[in-house]
């Protein structure tokens, strides 16, 4: 698995980020799906600070961002990094909002959507949400994983449900990292599968949780939204967080200056299309 090799490329703190924005990541999926159900099985990471923090010292989720077909700017601060770097076609593309716009692009084609993660029942409610604003969508089928490492007899028959299901599309909600591995791990067994890592997508797209307003968003404090929302759980994470980006933002702007620039690249220092 690499990523695809239409679409440029830059990196943060060693995270490979695709240079896209959503309408370029449909056309992605796209010509993934055209290319038939013997393709192997692929799957899109939704990248924000946290996670390119969090990569920084776990070896399987960095490694994951390099076996992805897309690994898109989920986090606006990350998507103007790409601008930064004078990749113009970066722009934020939220997991949150990929739901909804993967499901109406793909209706008339037919895509088949299985959604894996959340609570209990949280999987089949966002399917029922999402019959009901796209008219004619294909629900292959729905899926709770445990809260616990699966067996080994538990791991096949799952991707045996979702090989038999047809489905091309697989929404995954387990958060970061876990859902990342996740499609690494099982990406290679399902064929013809485009996975799709949207974690919280799952809670906000059913209304279960509120997402920030829109103000929030463009300003990217979307972050201070939710530790606003859940201070207990998220105030240390971003604490965290926050300046540990930074700190990696900057030492790349400062190698990227140091550095000679081969000919040939753009103003990211990376070629324009590029496979990590």
């Amino acid at each position: 698995m690499a990523h695809d090799p239409l679409v440029p490329s830059f990196t943060i703190g060693g995270v490979p980020v695709s240079a896209t924005d959503m309408d370029g990541l449909i056309a992605a999926l796209g010509r993934r799906l055209a290319a038939g159900p013997a393709q192997p099985g692929t799957f899109v990471v939704f990248r924000d600070a946290h996670g390119v923090v969090r990569a920084q010292t776990d070896a399987a989720l960095r490694a994951a961002h390099h076996d992805a077909l897309l690994v898109c700017a989920d986090g606006r601060p990350v998507s103007w990094i790409g601008r930064w770097r004078g990749l113009s076609t970066t722009r934020q593309v939220p997991g949150i909002e990929s739901v909804a716009a993967v499901c109406r692009a793909g209706a008339a084609q037919g895509w088949r959507h299985y959604f894996l993660g959340g609570g209990d029942g949280v999987a089949d409610l966002l399917a029922t949400t999402m019959r009901a604003r796209v008219p004619g969508l294909q629900v292959a089928g729905i899926e709770t994983p445990p809260f616990r490492p699966l067996t080994d007899t538990e791991t096949e028959a799952m991707r045996a449900r979702i090989r038999a299901s047809g489905a091309q599309i697989v929404w995954v909600g387990l958060g970061t990292p876990k859902q990342e591995v996740f499609m690494a791990a099982h990406a290679p067994h399902l064929p013809g599968t485009i996975a799709m890592g949207v974690g919280a997508a799952f809670d906000v797209a059913t209304g279960r949780i509120p997402r920030a307003p829109k103000m929030l968003q463009v300003a990217g404090l979307e972050w201070a939204y939710r530790v606003a929302r859940e201070p207990r759980r998220l105030w240390r994470r971003y604490l965290d967080t926050i300046p540990r980006f930074l700190a990696i933002a900057a030492r790349d702007a400062i190698s990227a200056r140091r550095a000679p620039r081969p000919s040939g690249t753009g103003a990211s220092g990376r070629t324009g299309s590029s496979a990590a």
